[in-house]
């Protein structure tokens, strides 16, 4: 039997240890490696050559978003789960533009793990039952009101500030003052009908703005 080669991505190491205490009990699966971080993950990707990774959200250094998005482009045939506790939508909606093959509840049982992973290297794809619920809704969810375009300049700072900078980061980073930085804020909270920094951000990543 061809053994699944799989690299799990954690910064907790109780979780780590779990995990491969877990996976190790499968005969089919091989556990290649483990990171701690995303930049690790990374480089582990392209030196241990997995099937499949399973990787937390956030981790420091560079986190399993930004790292699935490096895997993916140069590592095209590695298949990337998330496994996190995350289950806030707009952490499953962006997980599913980057193209994952599964979106997976750290709470959820070896023996469905186990067919997670296997539906995965078969050409499947695997969610976990709330994240199914949740994409659910989304689908369901009346077509919202349009809204005005955004300038590129509030798009650049739509984009930093996603990158969790704050309003003096943004204004330094692009040159502006910090009563321009929060005027575009502000415009961008009116043509987006939202009410705070939050929702700009889930709503732009909705609307695929970012």
């Amino acid at each position: 039997m061809t053994k699944i080669r799989l690299l799990l991505a954690d910064d907790h190491p109780l979780i780590r240890e779990g995990f491969r205490s877990l996976l190790t009990k499968n005969e089919r699966f091989e556990l290649v490696g483990i990171a701690e971080n995303g930049k690790e993950l990374v480089e582990l990707a392209g030196s241990l050559s997995p099937d499949i990774i399973l990787t937390d959200i956030n981790m420091p250094v560079m986190n399993g978003m930004e790292a699935i998005e490096q895997i993916h482009k140069l590592y095209p045939n590695v298949k990337c789960v998330i496994l996190t506790m995350h289950e806030e939508r707009e952490y499953i909606i962006k997980a599913l533009k980057l193209g994952v093959y599964g979106y997976i509840l750290k709470n959820i049982e070896r023996f469905d793990l186990e067919k997670a992973i296997i539906a995965v290297y078969e050409g499947g794809k695997y969610f976990s039952p709330i994240v199914t619920n949740i994409l659910a809704e989304s689908v369901v969810r009346p077509e919202q009101a349009p809204v005005a375009e955004l300038t590129p300049r509030e798009k650049e700072v739509l984009e930093l500030v996603a990158q969790g900078l704050s309003t003096k980061q943004v204004a330094d980073k692009l040159g502006i003052g910090t009563r321009t930085v929060e005027s575009h804020r502000v415009n961008m909270l009116k043509k987006m009908k939202v009410n705070n920094t939050a929702e700009l951000i889930r709503k732009s990543i909705e609307m695929k703005i970012l």
